[in-house]
This record gives C-alpha cells, sequence and structure tokens, in this order.
C-alpha cells in the first residue's frame, strides 16, 4: 500500500513538471512581433586582445539576453577599436565571416535566444572592411560592410556596396555604421523602403577636438533618421581612450513616438562607462505617428530625384 502511494505522487510530480515545461515552452516560443527589447551597449575593447575582448562581448551578452533584452548591440570595430592600433595592422586583426568571433557569439546567441550585431575588421579576399556581423539563434544572419568608410581614420577599410536586410521575428533588421548613418540620410531611407522598422547603428564616435557639439550632433542626426523614416535607431558607441581618440559612449535609442512630431529617447543616453541601455518598443506605435509625419512614403516623388545619381 506504502508503495502504491508513493509510486501515484512520483507520477502526479512527473505529470505536473511536463506540463509546466510544456507551459513555459509554449510561451516562450511565442514571439509578439510588435514588441521587441533591444540593448545598446556602451563598450570599451582591450587593445591588442581580441581573445579578452571576444570575452568581454560575450559576458556583455550573457547580461543583457538575461536582462530581458531580444536583439543586442555593439559598436564599430567592437573586437579590436577604431584608433589603437596602427593602420597597417589592421589585415593582422581581420577575422573571416563567418570565422572564431562570429562562431563564439552565435553559440551564445543560440543558447540564450537572441540577436546580436557587433563590429568588427574583416578580411575577405585580400581586403579588409570594416564590418558589422550579425548573428541569430539558429545561424549566423549575415553582414554589413560600411559603405561610406571615413577617410582620415579608416585607410585600411575597403568601402561596402550593398545594403543588405536582415530577417528576425520583427521584421527585417538594417545596419548602418557610424558616419553614414549621421550625413549620408540615403542609407536609413533604402531601409526604410524595403520595410524596416529598425536600425542598428555600431559606431565609433570620437570627441572631435574642433567641436564640443558632438553629443548634440549625435541626437540630432539620428533623430533625424528616425523621423523622416518612421523607424527607430539603436546606437551602440564605444568608450575609452584609444592613442588620441577618446570615446565618449552616448549610447541611446531613438525613435518616433505617438502624440509627438519629434524624436524620442526610449533608453539612454549612457554616460562614458561601460552600461547596458535597453528599451522595450512597441513597432505598432508606428502606425499611429502624429499627421504631420505620416504617410511619408506614400507622398515620395520618386521621378523627381534622379539627380541624386547623376
Amino acid at each position: 500500500m506504502l508503495y502504491r502511494r508513493i509510486f501515484l505522487i512520483f507520477m502526479i510530480i512527473l505529470a505536473l513538471t511536463t506540463l509546466s515545461g510544456q507551459y513555459v515552452g509554449s510561451v516562450e516560443a511565442e514571439v509578439n512581433k510588435d514588441k521587441v527589447t533591444i540593448a545598446v551597449i556602451n563598450f570599451e575593447p582591450i587593445l591588442n586582445d581580441k581573445a579578452a575582448t571576444l570575452k568581454k562581448i560575450g559576458d556583455f551578452t550573457i547580461k543583457a539576453a538575461k536582462e530581458g533584452s531580444n536583439i543586442i548591440v555593439f559598436p564599430e570595430t567592437a573586437l579590436t577599436g577604431w584608433s589603437g592600433f596602427p593602420p597597417e595592422k589592421a589585415p593582422e586583426l581581420a577575422e573571416t565571416i563567418p570565422g572564431p568571433a562570429t562562431d563564439a557569439i552565435q553559440k551564445i546567441a543560440a543558447e540564450y535566444n537572441v540577436y546580436v550585431c557587433f563590429g568588427l575588421i574583416e578580411k575577405k579576399a585580400g581586403k579588409t572592411y570594416n564590418s558589422a556581423a550579425v548573428v541569430g539563434p539558429d545561424r549566423l544572419l549575415g553582414v554589413y560592410r560600411k559603405t561610406h568608410p571615413f577617410e582620415p581614420g579608416e585607410p585600411w577599410a575597403t568601402p561596402g556596396d550593398e545594403y543588405p536586410i536582415f530577417e528576425t521575428p520583427w521584421g527585417p533588421v538594417g545596419v548602418g555604421i557610424c558616419v553614414e548613418d549621421y550625413l549620408y540620410p540615403e542609407i536609413a531611407r533604402i531601409y526604410a523602403l524595403r520595410g524596416v522598422r529598425i536600425l542598428l547603428h555600431p559606431t565609433a564616435f570620437p570627441q572631435f577636438p574642433d567641436a564640443k557639439d558632438y553629443r548634440e550632433f549625435l541626437k540630432t542626426t539620428l533623430g533625424a533618421r528616425a523621423i523622416e523614416n518612421n523607424m527607430f535607431v539603436a546606437c551602440a558607441n564605444l568608450i575609452g581612450l584609444e592613442g588620441e581618440m577618446s570615446f565618449f559612449g552616448y549610447s541611446a535609442i531613438f525613435g518616433p513616438k505617438p502624440g509627438q512630431m519629434n524624436y524620442h529617447i526610449f533608453a539612454g543616453p549612457g554616460g562614458t562607462q561601460e552600461e547596458i541601455l535597453k528599451a522595450t518598443l512597441d513597432l505598432k506605435s508606428l502606425e499611429n505617428l502624429p499627421i504631420g509625419v505620416r504617410g511619408i512614403f506614400e507622398r515620395r516623388r520618386p521621378k523627381t530625384y534622379s539627380i541624386l545619381i547623376k
């Protein structure tokens, strides 16, 4: 009789555990395609130590994932730093994509069911690129190669010539690196016309010695990209000193907001220390903006824009 009771109790516990596991699994499997939590990382590479820096990227990814993030964005050239090495050393610091760095981060992405974008120097067919890799839970989604390298500081960077989009449960996502999102609005518009609602913006933005309004510049330009394209912009910047360059962080997430025509800052801006800044975004809200900033794409007149490509 005692053994029968023990057996029955065991079977009840087993059944409850199984049901609980099925319930949790079904909840995790359901993705709200209009709600996404994005984290942008104020990040300082460990110069001349890619292995240690890669571990830091992995550690921050795990921390952000445990805090509920779905998409995690690291800065431009996060794996090596942007100016802390002689230009001729770039080929030595470069990695293939796929390669050791993307493989390592993709394994973490798979374990924690997140999407990660991080900057690195890529080598391909004897050339080096300023690239951003995008990995997801099940694979390497691809790579974006900076199309407008910042010539004074990136003599090693071959310009890319494509604007790939990366499919996620929240729709297609685009990537633009640093100066090209500040000064070349065509890139964000290309993505917007292809249905992108989230633009990932890895940047290595230093404190320029001949201007003091760099923070305001970052906010104004990225805020403009968000408003003029009805999209969210997730900016992750470097921090720390690299040679003569000092990077100021200020990572933030910008976007439109119902009830206001100006851009809204949903997360950040960050300070000058390493940190995770995150926000949960309602992508559906992009359909409910004020009339003054709605209908942008429907009212475009592309036939009058031919001068742009002459």
